[in-house]
Parts: C-alpha cells; structure tokens; sequence
C-alpha cells in the first residue's frame, strides 16, 4: 500500500491533495431505527481482524513519516448503512465485505427485535470511519 502512496505521490502536483476515506478497524455497531428511537442491537465484526483497514492506516503513517504527505485533516464519522430485513444487510455484506460476521447473539436479537416493533424499523449498520486529507509536501 505504501508503493500505491508512492505513485499518487508521484502523480500529484505541488500541493496537490489526497483524500482517503477508511473503515476503522473497530467492531461496528449495527441498530434498530424506528420512528423516534434507535437501539443498539449488537456488533459486526471481521473474520481477518480488520487486517486490511490496519494495513491502509499503517501505510499512510508510513508515508506521512517518510515525508511525501503532510496530514492537513482527519475527521472520524459514522458512515450509515440501511437495510431492511438481516437478510438484505447479509446479502450485501456478503457481496462487498468477505470477512464481515455478524455474531449469533447479534442476528437472534435483530430477528427478535424486527418482530416486535410495531411500526416497520431499519436495521443501520454504523461503519466508523476515518477520512484523511493528506497535501503534497
């Protein structure tokens, strides 16, 4: 990854600009919204330890480091995904993010807690964030 920050390095005018946008490599916390609340009902987690989100932030302390960028921002936030039902959010987990897993205890309780609500909820997996402006030094 540090080679692919070499060659945007290299590719970029005189303070030219590098916006990367990154999960963190923390468990996410997936909710139940309903009109007027929202209840935490367990984690996502990764198979691989969020290996790649580790490697992607690592590598961009290496570049900072080693001089090419200068850190101007960074600013951590929520990135909001909707799903309607554990399977729509298991389809697209599976699709995108290989070696996401949602716990047992985490798909009983979304599955008792859908069945229960008395006007139709959303199922929001909150992916934290990190999004880092880096300038050309």
């Amino acid at each position: 990854m540090v080679h692919a920050l070499k060659q945007v390095h290299r590719l970029l005018q005189p303070r030219g600009r590098l916006i990367d946008v990154h999960n963190l490599p923390v468990p996410h916390r997936i909710e139940i919204h309903s009109p007027g609340s929202a209840i935490k009902a367990g984690w996502l987690l990764d198979r691989d330890d969020f290996a790649s989100e580790r490697l992607a932030l690592n590598a961009i302390t290496q570049a900072v480091s080693e001089g090419l960028f200068f850190l101007e921002d960074e600013r951590d936030f929520d990135f909001n995904l909707y799903s309607e039902n554990v399977a729509e959010l298991q389809k697209w987990l599976a699709d995108g993010w290989k070696s996401a897993v949602i716990p047992e205890i985490t798909l009983q309780r979304l599955e008792e807690m859908l069945a229960q609500a008395s006007q139709p909820p959303r199922i929001v997996l909150k992916v934290q964030t990190r999004m880092i402006c880096l300038s050309v030094v």
